[in-house]
């Protein structure tokens, strides 16, 4: 009697450890599993300034990107990259430029862009906008040179200079707007006698103007961490707005 109740235990201790083991198993293969879940569809590892940082990539991450937060984003040529964000839709922030401090509220999903109403960086920055949102229109930019007083003929952009060489006329059209503010210091100091040199410009879908459009996403302003004059960072203030549908995730940490 004694020796079958002792196999009794034996047996029911035996099937308790294995079943403690699989228990185990399997509970360690879950773990693993949410791990490499969380690592390959949730999370994903970037180096921001020397440090690893980890990116949520679900909606509900990007959804509560706050000032300060940084966000992965992809860029034209089909890389992602870390950047600052600064501000996004509705905020008021401050830019400073070699020339000025720009102050300016980033506008919101629905807002109507009018182009007349914008300083040249916003200007640019919207126009880069618009023909991301329609990237099948073939617009084109009109541009002139003006003074308080009147039209200056376009050929004087001739006498200043970019790089040390006479400017175009047929580069001047394309080029940035930090280049137009130096070109228009140039002319204002050859022609003194003309008050308030600037550059005018109009966006043209064929012959028909383009005055203004409708903001359809929600924007952010980013920048990089610590610009430095070696090393070349693709942000707002190349790019202008990133768009919501740019952002890939928001770091986590």
């Amino acid at each position: 009697m004694q020796g079958n109740i002792e196999k009794i235990i034996k047996k029911t201790l035996k099937k308790s450890s294995a079943f403690r083991a699989w228990r185990i198993l399997f509970l360690c293969a879950c773990i693993i599993a949410f791990v490499l879940f969380l690592r390959f569809f949730v999370f994903s590892v970037w180096k921001f300034e020397g440090k690893r940082v980890f990116v949520c990539e679900f909606e509900f991450c990007k959804e509560k990107a706050r000032k300060g937060n940084l966000l992965l984003v992809k860029i034209s040529n089909g890389n992602s990259i870390i950047l600052r964000q600064i501000g996004k839709s509705g905020d008021k922030i401050k830019i400073s430029t070699p020339f000025d401090t720009l102050s300016f509220s980033i506008p919101k999903k629905g807002d109507t862009i009018i182009f007349e109403d914008l300083n040249p960086m916003l200007w640019d920055a919207a126009y880069s906008l618009h023909r991301e949102q329609f990237p099948d229109k073939k617009i084109k930019t009109n541009i002139s040179l003006s003074s308080k007083e009147k039209e200056i003929p376009f050929s004087y952009v001739g006498r200043a200079s970019i790089s040390g060489r006479p400017a175009s006329e047929k580069e001047v059209p394309f080029l940035p707007w930090q280049e137009l503010r130096l070109l228009e210091l140039q002319l204002q100091k050859i022609f003194p006698a003309i008050d308030s040199i600037h550059f005018k410009r109009k966006v043209f879908l064929d012959s028909l103007e383009i005055t203004d459009f409708t903001v359809e996403e929600e924007l952010f302003y980013l920048s990089c961490e610590k610009p430095r004059q070696h090393k070349l960072c693709y942000d707002s203030r190349e790019k202008g707005f990133f768009r919501r549908s740019e952002i890939k995730g928001r770091a986590v940490r």
